[in-house]
């Protein structure tokens, strides 16, 4: 005997349905940001199934079709946007997800017209043949889930970039030169001598203490310009033995990833408080910025705070240096912002003092940054910032946004932006695989 559904029946269903698809789409988003909920395989599983349902797709616009798309927090912005009359002479090295090439590629661009000067389109098929190519998502996304981090630019037109665990090179033309099959990650910066530092995880040695074997063992590489590992070096170990073994296991939970290196920067000339080839370094998870010396084993200065989860770190001149706060506070429960803006601090070591001076710009933009961003202090004192999770670019003074850069791909969304790089006109006049290229300055 065929019995009619309860009307109400019907509705609660259709409410439950509704409530679990929030929920199902909330959950990806948490997963795509970085946040704690859910990590692992169970992760991979979610963002696998999110990326089928049409219904999911559109609401959150492609996130599982395309995870170098990303949903739109400035729908106002498309290209740049000046303030004003601005011009700004300088450049900007991007690498991000092109429509129209269907892949991501590295460009070069004039930031005054919005010009592409010059363009990198590796050739994904054979970076897909190098072993441990992989994306960050644990699915195969074809020509979508191959991105390039972070790309460090060489006179002659070369490129260094991170493709899942690899270090690549590639020519002025985009064809592959070496690539180096570590767990590297985060920054790429050059040293005085051209050699290659970039975060790396390594395997703990028999000498290594025993902890070790349990967390993520964070470490400093340096490679060759002919991609040879020169020097590894654990934080972890070289933090126990400079006598800070209370830092790393006695502030906060002992939890896998204990040090979070996210940014390395080579000391380019000596000064007063560093020596050429100290190495300026960002320990994420410890709130803590250092300076290590390679040649001696020696930490010559350490600071925990008042910065909070940074992700870059800069020598701003011959006492200072600058420091991007995400100024996030990591719980169980998810990642918070204290002050709903990134902070920007410079610590001047022969004044021992740390200030603030960006704190107006940065509250007027509003960035923020949860995971991941960089800024750079620039020779007439305005700041350059990315705020990554947001895929924006920024350039302001002290107080005021001069120009505002989205990638937009469409109405809804647009590229994600995998760490760029200000380039002064100064430093374009260096390149000098752009000298027989009619490039006009300004």
């Amino acid at each position: 005997m065929n019995k009619k559904i309860p009307l109400w029946l019907t509705l609660l269903l259709l409410w439950c349905s509704f409530i679990m698809t929030l929920l199902f789409g909330w959950t990806v988003w948490r997963i795509r940001s970085g946040g704690p909920l859910v990590k692992g395989r169970a992760s991979t599983i979610i963002i696998f199934l999110a990326s089928f349902p049409s219904l999911i797709n559109e609401a959150f616009h492609d996130i599982g079709a395309n995870p170098l798309i990303n949903r739109d927090h400035y729908p106002l912005i498309n290209g740049f946007k000046m303030a004003g009359r601005y011009v700004d002479s300088n450049y900007l090295l991007l690498p991000a997800y092109d429509k129209k090439e269907g892949q991501s590629i590295i460009k070069l661009m004039r930031i005054y017209d919005q010009k592409t000067i010059y363009q990198w389109k590796p050739n994904v098929d054979e970076l897909k043949k190098l072993p441990n190519v992989e994306n960050q998502f644990g699915i195969d996304f074809g020509r979508k889930g191959i991105f390039f981090i972070h790309p460090l630019l060489s006179s002659d037109g070369s490129v260094v970039f991170h493709q899942g665990n690899l270090l690549v090179k590639i020519d002025k033309n985009s064809n592959i030169i070496w690539a180096v099959d570590e767990s590297f990650h985060h920054s790429l910066e050059y040293d005085a001598d051209g050699n290659i530092w970039s975060p790396s995880v390594i395997s703990p040695t028999k000498t290594s203490p025993a902890f070790l074997n349990e967390i993520q063992n964070d470490a400093i590489t340096k490679i060759s310009p002919g991609g040879k590992v020169l020097f590894q070096k654990s934080i972890a170990v070289l933090l126990v033995e400079n006598g800070y073994k209370g830092l790393i296991l006695g502030a906060g939970l002992y939890e896998k990833d204990l040090i979070h290196l996210n940014d390395i920067q080579p000391a380019l000339t000596s000064g007063r408080y560093w020596q050429k080839g100290d190495l300026l370094m960002s320990i994420r998870n410890k709130s803590t910025v250092c300076i290590y010396r390679p040649s001696t084993n020696k930490i010559v200065w350490l600071k925990t705070g008042p910065w909070l989860n940074q992700h870059d770190v800069d020598f701003i001149d011959s006492t200072r240096i600058g420091i991007f706060g995400n100024d996030l506070v990591r719980t169980e429960q998810g990642y918070h912002l204290l002050d709903e803006h990134n902070e920007e601090y410079v610590y001047d070591l022969k004044t021992d003092k740390t200030t603030t001076p960006y704190t107006a710009f940065l509250k007027k933009a509003k960035v923020s940054t949860y995971f991941e961003g960089r800024s750079d202090i620039l020779s007439n004192g305005d700041l350059f910032v990315e705020e990554s999770n947001n895929n924006r670019l920024l350039r302001g003074t002290k107080t005021n946004i001069l120009w505002q850069y989205v990638d937009r791909i469409d109405q809804h969304s647009s590229a994600v932006i995998t760490w760029s790089r200000f380039i002064t006109k100064e430093e374009l006049k260096k390149l000098a695989f752009l000298q027989n290229k009619r490039i006009a300055r300004r």
